[in-house]
């Protein structure tokens, strides 16, 4: 089995700081071609977002449902399956240290156990570097989506501008 484990914000939807609002959600360009293209060669997706609005007490996890449900619903409409999201609701300043917490690989192995594959042989797609470090702690290959919202000072494998752009350079280097 081949997965993706990909970040939510920022990759497959416009980061607008603690976006949690339908009335927000926004996917980003290249998403929807990219995903259909790894999912074409065979690749099932999990997501593993930090949501420390949760802990912040700017959003609630049933706020975080809605717009979760909604993103997975519009990328059905388009073919695309989603088997799970997983998230971190907590933040060390609020709510003490956790183990799922990027770069933590707490949701990884959640995910890992669940659907039973091994997340070395996964690809772990992010624009932080923190999606980049829990790519590298559970040994996997790693894209990072550079889109000028964060700097980065982790190296990742690979650097893609979205994910159609990241399937195309992942098939010319013949890893997938």
């Amino acid at each position: 089995m081949k997965f993706l484990i990909i970040d939510r914000d920022g990759v497959l939807v416009s980061d607008k700081v603690y976006v949690h609002k339908i009335e927000d959600l926004e996917i980003l360009p290249g998403v929807i071609e990219g995903l259909k293209k790894f999912q074409n060669a065979g690749f099932r997706f999990v997501v593993v977002t930090n949501q420390a609005g949760i802990a912040r007490g700017l959003f609630t996890t049933e706020d975080m449902n809605k717009f979760n449900n909604e993103l997975l619903r519009r990328l059905k409409a388009k073919g695309i399956k989603i088997e799970k999201i997983y998230h971190c609701p907590h933040h060390p300043e609020f709510s003490g240290n956790c183990e799922c917490r990027k770069p933590n690989v707490g949701m990884a192995r959640l995910a890992e156990k669940e659907f039973e594959f091994d997340a070395s042989n996964a690809i772990f797609i992010g624009d932080k570097d923190s999606d980049t470090k829990l790519g590298k702690n559970c040994g996997g290959l790693t894209v990072l989506i550079k889109n000028g919202q964060y700097p980065n000072s982790i190296k990742a494998d690979f650097e893609a501008k979205n994910l159609d752009e990241a399937f195309d350079i992942l098939k010319e280097s013949r890893l997938i």
